[in-house]
């Protein structure tokens, strides 16, 4: 824990220093966002989103919630808290549109089991029951993302269940309807479900 609290604090002094020598936001991004994300935003680690691609209003909402800490899942707290009281609006703005702008790649770790796949795509395409709406209707018909919700194609599988998790509890207070979808859905729901945008 004490690694990782000074991992956030040494982000924030490396923030602060880059931002008061050259506030341009591809130079922040390049330059401590790809330690992480990757200099284009596709992260190779299942332990970090990819952003490549994101939608840039998404982007700037998480950079905002992370900078005043109401988003307090451990990650959130462990790397992108002093990350992000790092950043003024300007500059989260223009990390946001960076990002948004690179192209996604496919992830290197799909495809899945076809079977698993195919229960994830009919869970984001149909539903399931009447308690849980088809994800495509705020996410896109491919997952590519709106300006209210995020782009989840080509998201780590293991980066996505972490987050499904965490939508089941307070810890990520602007997810409120996300909370009842996930009450409803299995483990092996979850599971089809990731594995599927994974592979888009």
């Amino acid at each position: 824990m004490k690694t990782l609290w000074m991992i956030g604090l040494f982000g924030a002094l490396l923030l602060t220093s880059a931002a008061q020598a050259d506030r341009d936001p591809e130079t922040l991004a390049r330059s401590w966002c790809a330690n992480c994300h990757g200099a284009d935003g596709n992260s190779v680690s299942p332990l970090f989103p990819r952003l490549a691609g994101q939608q840039a209003a998404y982007l700037q909402q998480q950079l905002k919630v992370f900078r005043e800490q109401s988003r307090s899942d451990q990650a959130a707290h462990d790397y992108m808290w002093g990350v992000a009281g790092g950043l003024n609006d300007a500059e989260i703005a223009g990390v946001a549109a960076y990002f948004s702008t690179q192209k996604a790649k496919p992830n290197p770790a799909a495809p899945g089991e076809a079977a698993k796949l195919a229960a994830g795509k009919a869970i984001f395409l149909q539903g399931k029951g009447d308690s849980v709406p088809a994800c495509f209707a705020c996410h896109g018909a491919q997952a590519e993302g709106t300006e209210q919700a995020p782009r989840l194609a080509g998201q780590h599988a293991a980066y996505l269940l972490k987050q499904l998790h965490v939508f089941s509890t307070s810890q990520r207070p602007a997810a409120v309807a996300m909370q009842a979808i996930v009450h409803d859905l299995s483990e092996d729901d979850l599971n089809s479900l990731a594995a599927y945008l994974q592979s888009l």
